[in-house]
């Protein structure tokens, strides 16, 4: 019994370690001479860490993010 509780406890606190996979829509103005002005737009998805790490890369150049729902 005390194996099974245990064993379920386990599972339980790995599940909700486990981040679901988030997405954000980053923008930004187009700096190329020739298509000055244009919006680039791009879709970041990923999950804890990783998804923090490319929302801050994109932030740092100017693109403007944002989390989808």
């Amino acid at each position: 019994m005390r194996t099974a509780l245990l064993s379920i406890s386990a599972a339980l606190y790995i599940f909700a370690l486990s981040s679901c996979e988030k997405c954000a829509t980053c923008t930004t103005t187009s700096d190329d001479p020739q298509t000055q002005g244009e919006t680039l737009t791009t879709e970041v998805c990923g999950t804890g860490k990783e998804y923090t790490d490319q929302i801050e890369i994109y932030e740092r150049t100017n693109w403007t993010c944002s989390e989808n729902d």
